[in-house]
């Protein structure tokens, strides 16, 4: 019998055994379903795209499938290369399901609405160089997909990410990164340039030009300066 995320107990009726049991939900987008829980006992967080009702079934199903098995390569890349993310537990191409293992502590978000001390955008600006050096966009960068650990910043949901990105991919995690702290942390107007700072510390350590990202990000900046 196929294992099925939803399964309410690690021991099912009949004897049915399911590694994964489920503890409360996180949260409910648009796209996806956020649960927590464990995993043969370890403590995960289990992603189920959501249907959407307004597309046809077979194209939202051919979507969801894409978007877990892109997500699912990404993770399996930033893990073999030990780059910090969370670790890659399961998936389910067909079901439309991934399980990775829970990154402890809170978001960026609450961080630095809490009076964060310091240069966190740097430290951030740093966890977004290392995927990016790794050819890696995120494709939804907000200080809420990004988790403070005790190991330092963790980016997470690549659910939109790119496994093999353009410049312009990067340049756009920039922008969107910089939207995100324009809107909602304002009282920190030197934020962004903490991000680029920390993004371009050690340009030879990777032979990542950093460089040319954020320029296309400048690039993209003129350009929705002049469209508005």
């Amino acid at each position: 019998m196929p294992f099925k995320p939803s399964n309410p107990a690690v021991v099912m009726p009949n004897g049915i055994w399911s590694p994964w049991a489920p503890a409360a939900v996180i949260h409910v987008g648009a796209e996806a379903e956020v649960i927590s829980g464990s995993w043969i006992g370890r403590p995960a967080i289990l992603k189920k795209r959501v249907s959407r009702g307004y597309r046809h079934p077979k194209l939202d199903r051919t979507l969801s499938r894409q978007r877990i098995y892109a997500e699912g390569r990404i993770l399996s890349r930033l893990n073999e290369r030990g780059i910090l993310s969370p670790k890659l537990l399961s998936m389910d191409q067909e079901e439309g399901w991934i399980i990775m293992s829970e990154v402890k502590g809170p978001t960026l978000l609450s961080t630095l609405e809490g009076g964060a001390k310091g240069d966190i955008e740097v430290e951030l600006g740093k966890s977004l160089r290392s995927i990016h050096s790794q050819g890696i966009s995120h494709g939804d960068l907000t200080t809420l997909n990004a988790i403070v650990s005790l190991d330092g910043i963790v980016l997470i949901d690549y659910g939109l990410g790119r496994l093999v990105a353009e410049l312009e991919h990067l340049g756009l995690d920039l922008h969107s990164l910089h939207e995100c702290l324009t809107a909602h942390h304002s009282d920190r107007p030197e934020a962004m340039n903490k991000v680029i700072q920390g993004y371009l510390l050690d340009p030879d350590s990777d032979g990542f030009d950093g460089r040319a990202v954020v320029d296309r990000f400048e690039s993209i900046r003129s350009r929705v300066r002049y469209h508005a």
